[in-house]
């Protein structure tokens, strides 16, 4: 009788011991399913895995030239107007003008001629196809920058890539009235050269009107400077009848920045951190070209024993309209 209790007590043992395996099997294989199930579900949501290597962009990012937003102003000193502003259309321009005429003749105003625009690119790179109006632009608004952070005031002819009037003749006219106005103690115009004929011709030249010794003086430190900076070849000075030169009241200047028609320089010329250093060289002739504050102060209170000094709020009000009418009686 004990012998079959046992017989029994261990049957039983083994049913329980086979019971829990296949318990434990059947959770085992119910884990395994989930997570299959799981592994598929993230692989419909993901989509197949490549088995080869995504591509490798080999795009190298250039400098970045400073938006319009970011190169529009410098911070206004304390007659509130902003030493530079380099954005807006025609109707800004004019605005500004207006502003600038408000100044007290003991501040600095530079007129920048920002060469070509819209239906005038000007010269166009062989290479790129890059065109000298937005070159232009470009390097005038560095120009602009640079000048500001000395505490000058700027004025650009034009602050956007369009033209500045609807014809060729109109907007040679209309940069000439701006030049005409006597508010400003220098004028620069930005351009670049080409020279198709020979690609291997290269480097900076500087114009300045051909009586005036004070703009010989500002050119030929401008581009000492610049060849300086930029390791460019100098190309020398060179008097010249040019309207931008001629027609400014203030000494002034036309740098030719490099040729677009040379291969090299055509890269250069459209490298934001080379427009930089092109900027940059202009800045050191500002005391060439900016009569002491002391003289100018002088001559406003004493206006027999001095020159040049000018009373800002007598210069007339121009309007597109009446820029017109000018240019059209000259």
């Amino acid at each position: 009788m004990g012998f079959k209790n046992d017989s029994v007590y261990r049957t039983r043992r083994i049913l329980c011991l086979v019971i829990f395996v296949l318990l434990l099997s059947i959770i085992v294989v119910c884990i395994s399913i989930a997570c299959r199930g799981t592994c598929a579900n993230h692989g419909d949501s993901h989509g197949p895995v490549s088995a080869t290597p995504s591509a490798v962009s080999t795009f190298t990012p250039q400098p970045e030239t400073p938006t319009a937003t970011q190169a529009a102003e410098t911070p206004a000193p304390s007659d509130g107007i902003p030493l530079v502003v380099t954005e807006g259309d025609m109707n800004a321009v004019m605005a500004r003008l207006e502003q600038l005429k408000t100044l007290p003749s003991d501040k600095t105003i530079i007129l920048l001629d920002v060469g070509h625009g819209g239906f005038d690119p000007g010269s166009i790179g062989l290479d790129t196809g890059v065109h000298e109006d937005e070159l232009n632009l470009q390097v005038a608004r560095f120009v602009a920058q640079k000048l500001g952070e000395k505490g000058y005031y700027v004025f650009m002819t034009r602050m956007g890539s369009y033209a500045v009037a609807e014809t060729k003749n109109e907007d040679m006219r209309l940069r000439k009235e701006f030049m005409k106005l006597d508010i400003f103690d220098a004028a620069i115009s930005i351009h670049m050269n080409s020279y198709p004929d020979d690609r291997s011709v290269d480097g900076t030249r500087l114009f300045y009107y051909k009586e005036g010794t004070k703009g010989q003086t500002l050119a030929t430190i401008i581009l000492d400077e610049i060849c300086k900076a930029t390791g460019q070849r100098n190309r020398g000075t060179n008097s010249g009848d040019l309207m931008v030169v001629r027609e400014p009241v203030a000494p002034s200047a036309l740098v030719e920045c490099g040729f677009i028609s040379n291969a090299n320089e055509e890269r250069l010329l459209a490298n934001s951190n080379y427009q930089e250093k092109l900027a940059q060289a202009v800045v050191p002739g500002a005391p060439a070209y900016s009569r002491p504050i002391s003289s100018r102060i002088s001559a406003t209170l004493s206006p027999i024993a001095g020159v040049g000094a000018r009373d800002r709020s007598t210069i007339p009000n121009l309007t597109p309209r009446r820029l017109e009418a000018s240019c059209a009686t000259s």
